[in-house]
């Protein structure tokens, strides 16, 4: 197992920082703040729009750009300058609310900071209890849109996610990036719009090598950065097949395995 000098921590916000009960618990933050104080760069890298990550970068007191829309939106976290904006075309995102009308799917619409859908459902409900940002119903999301989406998302049955990724990825996956952050979504951003690209972005941006850079994750959304990072952290909660791109996996988000992996490579290391 490698030791470096890590200069740069991307963390992952659900199912990674946050617990089930959508709070960093005193641990985690505490393991992170002291990374910070001996010098190491903390960022958010999350698929959740900039409204819904902001309240954690502050409650860490991040001073820094953080990564949202699955690294479709570069953001800082206190002057809110936007750094790295990627945007889906009308045309593609036309062509989904089509096929999502045809086959009854939820799906929301995300422009800046703000997202859209035509329909207040359950689905709705889960996502707005999750989130903690009232979304705005319009109309018709086909009429409605204008001006081009950072993402798009999917909100369905586990089962019924996996029966259409597939086929979106079929029609649509050589053009736009196509993924999944829980069971219940299914996401649609940039082509260039992937956690590993901006973080790579972000890395260059402060002039920090590839093998000083962590990021810990849990989902299918994480594997880009997992990828990219000198050392990648895969959650105990994680799936298999994003466990398998971690070079270590540490305790689940119930137990602070964000906490536990900090300690172990930032703050205790011989």
């Amino acid at each position: 197992m490698r030791f470096l000098n890590y200069k740069l921590i991307a963390v992952d916000l659900d199912d990674s920082l946050l617990g089930s009960d959508l709070q960093i618990s005193t641990r985690n933050k505490e393991a992170l703040i002291k990374a910070m104080e001996k010098g190491v760069l903390v960022t958010i890298a999350t698929g959740r729009m900039f409204k819904s990550a902001i309240k954690y970068a502050q409650q860490l007191e991040l001073d820094v750009p953080i990564i949202t829309y699955q690294g479709g939106l570069i953001k800082n976290a206190f002057s809110q300058d936007v750094l790295y904006n990627k945007t889906l075309s009308l045309d593609i995102c036309q062509k989904i609310i089509y096929i999502c009308k045809e086959k009854s799917l939820h799906l929301q619409v995300y422009i800046g900071d703000e997202y859209y859908f035509e329909e207040e459902n359950k689905y709705s409900d889960m996502y707005y209890k999750n989130v903690g940002v009232k979304g705005q119903l319009v109309g018709s999301l086909d009429k409605f849109l204008a001006n081009e989406p950072n993402k798009l998302i999917i909100i369905d049955e586990p089962d019924k996610i996996m029966e259409v990724r597939d086929d979106f990825r079929r029609l649509f996956g050589d053009q736009i990036e196509i993924t999944t952050s829980k069971p219940q979504y299914l996401e649609f951003t940039h082509k260039e719009a992937t956690k590993g690209r901006a973080l790579e972005y972000l890395a260059n941006l402060k002039g920090i090598e590839r093998e000083s850079v962590i990021a810990i994750g849990d989902s299918y959304n994480d594997i880009s950065m997992l990828q990219y990072a000198g050392l990648a952290i895969a959650m105990g909660n994680a799936p298999e097949e994003v466990k398998v791109h971690a070079d270590y996996v540490t305790g689940i988000n119930d137990e602070d395995g964000v906490a536990q992996a900090i300690h172990r490579f930032v703050l205790e290391r011989s």
